[in-house]
């Protein structure tokens, strides 16, 4: 097998731009395994990392600001970790999912902070009426600014499970991280005042 091969076979497809609006940019790509998108989405907010963490902490306020989340509670809370319960609204005529996410916050320098998110879907016993998710995987970056700013790049990927049709899951796939982080800079400009 050529080097050349080997480099070919872990390339990622490109990101490309898939909604800018309001000072958030939202990227879409298609993952070599499948049939779903995942997003990067990036936003400039006026708050510290240590505020942002604390709201990102406070799991059982996400139907406030978090997009599409119908409920959401902290189910454990270790140091730099905790497990998260969040429902998501799903459109007609799909449920809603589910997900435990396991919620990793590290230091990665002086001025950027990484909170690793991985959906742990054997956490609990499934709920009737609602689909539990089958992956769902990514990762938040908090890299603190000049002043009181910071940048955050919210970078996932997940698998919505039942038989939704990717074309539709793509069609919209931007909307979710458009909405959380608009969510996120208005509780936080709420914060402020």
């Amino acid at each position: 097998m050529s080097p050349l091969f080997v480099h070919h076979s872990y390339a990622q497809n490109p990101w490309e731009i898939d909604k800018n609006k309001d000072g958030i940019i939202v990227y879409t790509r298609i993952e070599e395994d499948s049939d779903f998108k995942s997003f990067k989405a990036v936003v400039k907010v006026n708050a510290t990392t240590d505020k942002i963490l604390k709201t990102f902490k406070n799991a059982d306020n996400y139907s406030k600001w978090y997009g599409y989340t119908k409920t959401s509670q902290l189910i454990k809370q270790e140091r730099d970790t905790q497990f998260n319960y969040v429902e998501t609204i799903f459109p007609w005529p799909y449920r809603n999912r589910d997900m435990v996410y396991r919620m990793s916050i590290s230091r990665l320098n002086q001025a950027t902070t990484k909170i690793s998110l991985k959906g742990i879907p054997e956490y609990i016993p499934e709920k009737t009426d609602i689909v539990r998710m089958k992956k769902a995987e990514g990762y938040i970056l908090l890299n603190a600014q000049n002043g009181d700013s910071t940048e955050i790049v919210y970078i996932f990927h997940s698998e919505p499970g039942e038989k939704i049709p990717p074309w539709l899951a793509n069609n919209s796939i931007a909307e979710l991280p458009f909405k959380t982080l608009m969510g996120l800079r208005e509780i936080l400009e709420e914060e402020n005042h």
